[in-house]
C-alpha cells in the first residue's frame, strides 16, 4: 500500500509538472529568460575580451577625444605586486598646437559673418535677430560678442528695430575668440533696418493714425466721423459680424444631446431601481404563495388573494412593480385570457429570471397538475431568501465603498491645510 501511495503521489507530481510546462505564460517567461541568458553571455564575452589598447612600441595607451569633444573618463583595473584596484582615469581632449589655433582663428573669422545671419540675407540688411553662438562647433573655440549699440543689437543678438529710421543704423559687432591661452578678435559691421511690413499692414497703420486724428478733432462733438479714405483709397465701414448665433446653435445642440443622454441615463437608473425593488419583493411573494397553497388554495385563488391584498394596502405602502404586474395578470385572467399564458406573460413582462421561472412553474402546474408544487415553492422560497441576503450584503459593501469617497476628499483637504502653509513658510 505504501508503494502504491508513493507511486500515485509521484504520478500526481509529474502530471502537475507537465501541466505547468504546458502553460503559455511559463513558455513566454522561459523564452524571455533564455534571451536574457544569451544576451548575458554575449555581453560578458565582449567585456572579457576587451583589453587596453597598445601603441607600436607595445605601450598601454588611452585615446583622447577629438578637439571640442570634451574630456573622456575611463575606469581601468591596476595591479601592483598582487594588489588590484579600480582606477578612474580622466583623459583631456586633444589640443591644437599654436599654428593650428591661428589657422582655426583665421578660418572662423572668415565665416563668422555668415554663420550669425539667421533669417537675414546679409549684414548689409539686418531686419531680424542674429544668431550669436558661444562656441564654434567641433573646435572648442569659445566666442564672446560685443556691440557698440546695445539699444539696437544686444549681446545675445536680439535686434530692436521698432524705431529704426528707414535708411538704417550701422552697428559694430566684435567677436572675441579664445582657445586656452590663445585669443583673437574679429570685427563686423551690420546695418539694421526697420522690420519689413506688408502693404496691408501699412494701410492698417495709416488707418489707425487717421482714426486717432479724427478722434482728436471731434472731441467736443457727440460722435466721431470715420475717415472715408486712406492715402487716396476708399474705406468702407460695416459692423463686425458677431458669432453669438453660432454659440446659440452649439449650446442648443449640446443641450439637446445632454437631454437625450440624461433621459437615457434616467431610464436606465429607473429600470435598475425597478429590478432591485422586484428582487426584494420576490421572496415575500413566494412566501405568501407557499403559505396559501399549503393552506389548500388553488394557484388562481392564491394569486387573486395576493393581488387583492396589495390593492387594499397600495395607498399606505406605495406602488410596487411586481405586485402591479400581478394585478395586471389578475385582470387578464378575469377578462377570460388563458390562465397559463397569463402566468408566462407575467414572467416575460417582469424581465427578471426568477419571475420568469416562477411564471413558467405555475403554467406547467396547470398543465401537469398540482402534485409537488408545494415542495417546489418551498425550495424556491428558501433560494429567494438566500438570494435576498446576498443582495443585501452586496448593497452594504457598495455603500461602504461609496463612503470612502468623502473620506478621501476630507483627507485631501487635511493634506492641503497642513502642506500649503508649510510650503509658503519655506518660500518666505
Amino acid at each position: 500500500m505504501k508503494y502504491r501511495e508513493k507511486r500515485r503521489r509521484a504520478e500526481a507530481v509529474k502530471e502537475r509538472v507537465r501541466s505547468v510546462l504546458k502553460s503559455p505564460v511559463l513558455r513566454k517567461a522561459g523564452a524571455v529568460a533564455a534571451a536574457a541568458a544569451v544576451c548575458f553571455v554575449c555581453v560578458y564575452a565582449w567585456d572579457s575580451a576587451r583589453e587596453v589598447e597598445t601603441n607600436e612600441q607595445g605601450q598601454k595607451i588611452l585615446r583622447r577625444n577629438g578637439q571640442g569633444e570634451g574630456d573622456r573618463s575611463t575606469v581601468l583595473k591596476a595591479e601592483i605586486e598582487g594588489t588590484e584596484q579600480s582606477v578612474d582615469i580622466t583623459v583631456s581632449e586633444e589640443m591644437y598646437d599654436p599654428e593650428e589655433v591661428r589657422k582655426l582663428f583665421d578660418e572662423a573669422g572668415a565665416t563668422l559673418d555668415k554663420r550669425i545671419l539667421g533669417d537675414n540675407e546679409s549684414l548689409e540688411e539686418v531686419r531680424t535677430d542674429l544668431e550669436f553662438f558661444t562656441q564654434i562647433p567641433d573646435t572648442g573655440i569659445r566666442v564672446e560678442w560685443e556691440t557698440d549699440n546695445h539699444e539696437i543689437i544686444d549681446r545675445q543678438g536680439k535686434v530692436y528695430n521698432q524705431e529704426t529710421p528707414e535708411d538704417g543704423v550701422l552697428v559694430k559687432l566684435t567677436a572675441n575668440l579664445s582657445y586656452e591661452e590663445e585669443q583673437s578678435v574679429c570685427e563686423f559691421y551690420a546695418r539694421v533696418f526697420p522690420e519689413k511690413i506688408s502693404n496691408s499692414e501699412k494701410m492698417m497703420n495709416e488707418l489707425q493714425k487717421e482714426l486717432k486724428k479724427a478722434d482728436e478733432e471731434n472731441r467736443t462733438k457727440e460722435y466721431m466721423i470715420l475717415p472715408e479714405e486712406v492715402e487716396g483709397r476708399k474705406v468702407s465701414w460695416s459692423m463686425e459680424k458677431d458669432n453669438r448665433a453660432y454659440a446659440v446653435l452649439v449650446i442648443g445642440f449640446g443641450a439637446a444631446c445632454m437631454l437625450c443622454v440624461s433621459e437615457n441615463q434616467n431610464r436606465k437608473e429607473k429600470e435598475k431601481k425597478r429590478i432591485i425593488q422586484m428582487k426584494r419583493d420576490y421572496p415575500q411573494i413566494i412566501s405568501k404563495f407557499n403559505l396559501y397553497i399549503g393552506a389548500g388554495m388553488t394557484v388562481r385563488r392564491a394569486w387573486f388573494c395576493i393581488a387583492g391584498s396589495y390593492q387594499e394596502e397600495k395607498e399606505q405602502s406605495g406602488e410596487r412593480c411586481a405586485y402591479e404586474e400581478m394585478v395586471h395578470t389578475m385582470n387578464q385572467i378575469q377578462s377570460g385570457a388563458p390562465e397559463g399564458e397569463c402566468y408566462e406573460e407575467f414572467g416575460v413582462r417582469c424581465k427578471i429570471t426568477v419571475y420568469r421561472k416562477f411564471g413558467t412553474m405555475l403554467s406547467q402546474n396547470l398543465r401537469k397538475g398540482s402534485k409537488g408544487i408545494t415542495e417546489l415553492l418551498r425550495k424556491e422560497s428558501e433560494e429567494a431568501f438566500e438570494e435576498r441576503k446576498n443582495t443585501a450584503k452586496k448593497l452594504g459593501e457598495e455603500a461602504g465603498t461609496k463612503m470612502m469617497i468623502p473620506l478621501f476628499m476630507m483627507l485631501a483637504v487635511v493634506f492641503a491645510i497642513v502642506i500649503i502653509p508649510a510650503l509658503f513658510s519655506v518660500q518666505i
